[in-house]
């Protein structure tokens, strides 16, 4: 979660390097399109079409954006290329896909969070989608059940005996597995660590989690639409 790291990928990206590439840009930043736009009123469906409106404003833009930490963050850019697609979608409520069932708003245009809070709102959201980086990483890291005891005993605070019961792990088990997964997140969440909130930002990361049926409807979406556009971009 370097500045290396994120230059090393926007390098993949400007190259149109392939499906890889794109699959983990979504991955880092996909949650933080839709609470940035949630947070900015617009209701689930249309803060999906956003999700998807800024992937492909990167695709457009991948022969022409250099990450240069000299001319600023990448997180500003990304802030304005998302302020942007919400201020179309606000400006033509009219032709938003809305979900099955028709507009079940009546057709009036959502309401745009004026709130002077959304720079931090942002910051806030960016922080958070970085340490769901940290958490998919770790978990792919691990046994399934090393990381369920994990998030079960100290993310959830359950009891150890109530997360034994639900893993089928021993109570020694348990607490190992707090012990590996603690290790490894303060390893590659350092700052939080340093600052003594990492177990905290951690728990509120999980709880702002959009629902899984919209990273599945997201995921689905953006991969189709990123093929097709790749196909076209072909010689």
């Amino acid at each position: 979660m370097t500045s290396t790291t994120r230059a090393t990928l926007l390098e993949r990206l400007r190259d149109g390097d392939a499906v890889m590439a794109w699959d983990e840009f979504f991955a880092r930043y996909w949650r933080l399109i839709y609470a940035t736009a949630r947070h900015r009123g617009c209701h689930e469906h249309t803060a999906e079409e956003i999700v998807q409106d800024v992937m492909l404003t990167v695709f457009e833009k991948r022969d022409v954006f250099r990450y240069d930490p000299e001319r600023g963050r990448f997180r500003d850019w990304l802030r304005r290329v998302v302020g942007n697609a919400v201020a179309r979608h606000h400006r033509q409520p009219a032709q938003r896909i809305r979900g099955e069932g028709g507009n079940s708003d009546g057709g009036r245009p959502e309401p745009v969070s004026e709130e002077p809070s959304a720079e931090a709102a942002w910051e806030t959201a960016f922080e958070q989608s970085m340490l769901a980086v940290l958490l998919d990483a770790v978990r792919r890291e691990v046994a399934p059940e090393t990381y369920q005891a994990f998030e079960l005993l100290a993310l959830k605070q359950l009891s150890g005996a109530e997360v034994a019961r639900l893993t089928g792990l021993s109570r020694n088990a348990v607490y190992l597995a707090r012990k590996r997964v603690g290790k490894r997140l303060r390893e590659l969440g350092a700052k939080y660590r340093d600052e003594g909130q990492l177990d905290e930002r951690i728990r509120q990361t999980l709880q702002s989690y959009p629902d899984a049926a919209v990273e599945r409807s997201l995921t689905a979406r953006v991969a189709k639409t990123m093929h097709s556009r790749h196909e076209e971009a072909q010689p």
